[in-house]
């Protein structure tokens, strides 16, 4: 028995009608976990002889999430869907007007260094460089578990430095300076409630209500429709797309296994492309040949181009 379903009464239709179901209600990876463990009851049943092979309830049932689009890849985020820096302008004034500054500040960092929530709540006044290059040092980050919270290194385990505008400097410096102070260059910068490492749950309550204050599409009184993470991307496309870094260093400067994955995750066609593409190629003889277009006729219209030079009537 498969809950109130006879095993052998399992159907493709019966997968069908899950999936559906699912996928109204449920993430994409959700959805695919799922599939998954519907795709290992079954096998597990068919090596207990419970099925058979001809009656495979999930034979051929997609439960992968697909790209909608030409030439991107599962994961893509277009910038479009991602806060704009007016949203995340008024989300920052949210937080302290809220009685928040620390972390106002905190988001105003990732908003444009783009770590991790793990390694935000990590650094400390000696990770943070202002002369001569304004750069954040991200050597390690905070795991919370049910065991409660752990040192433990970066994502790919390995360190690097990230930046940070000008413009954010003069309120770092003060903020850093300030920490250093009271207690120390090893202090966290942004701390919990008690002093120790932030939990996470308790900022996505200060994050939720300055969401609603700062006019934000709103999932659930209690749930935002951007989360903290967003903040990463729009670092990595204030990067790429506005300040014109190269893709591997941007890569590097965030953490990325490569610039490869940087590029598919956040570089897709922008505008319309049919109107870029019919412009681009409607006069790309005159700007092949340049000059030299004065001293050569084009031969064979429906064939195979050639250059035909006057002056020695060879072919180029």
């Amino acid at each position: 028995m498969l809950g109130d379903l006879e095993l052998r009464s399992w159907t493709l239709s019966d997968s069908e009608q899950v999936l559906h179901r699912a996928r109204a209600k449920l993430s994409p990876s959700t959805v695919q976990n799922v599939g998954s463990a519907m795709r290992a009851l079954v096998t597990f049943a068919m090596k207990n002889r419970w099925l058979t092979r001809e009656a495979d309830p999930m034979w051929l049932v997609s439960y992968s999430a697909k790209v909608e689009d030409q030439g991107q890849i599962l994961g893509f985020i277009p910038r479009s869907v991602l806060p704009t820096d007016e949203d995340c302008a008024r989300l920052f004034k949210a937080l302290v007007e809220h009685g928040h500054p620390g972390w106002a500040l905190a988001m105003r960092l990732k908003h444009r260094c783009g770590a991790r929530w793990g390694e935000l709540i990590a650094l400390r006044p000696i990770d943070i460089s202002f002369e001569p290059q304004r750069v954040v040092r991200i050597h390690r980050s905070i795991e919370q578990s049910q065991s409660g919270m752990a040192v433990k290194p970066t994502k790919n385990h390995q360190q690097r430095v990230s930046v940070f505008p000008a413009s954010l400097a003069p309120d770092l410096r003060a903020w850093c300076e300030q920490v250093e102070s009271n207690d120390g260059p090893e202090a966290l910068l942004f701390p919990g409630n008690d002093g120790g490492f932030a939990n996470r749950r308790t900022f996505q309550r200060h994050w939720a209500r300055a969401a609603r204050s700062a006019g934000w599409p709103m999932k659930s009184m209690t749930s935002a429709m951007w989360h903290p993470h967003d903040l990463r991307h729009v670092a990595v496309c204030w990067l790429l797309l506005d300040v014109g870094l190269d893709p591997a260093a941007v890569s590097t400067l965030l953490g990325h296994a490569n610039a490869a994955f940087t590029l598919s995750r956040y570089v897709g066609v922008r505008g319309d492309l049919a109107s870029v593409a019919t412009s681009a190629t409607g006069d790309w003889q005159e700007r092949l040949l340049g000059e030299a277009a004065s001293d050569f006729r084009i031969v064979g219209l429906l064939g195979p181009f050639r250059l035909v030079s006057p002056h020695t009537g060879k072919c180029h």
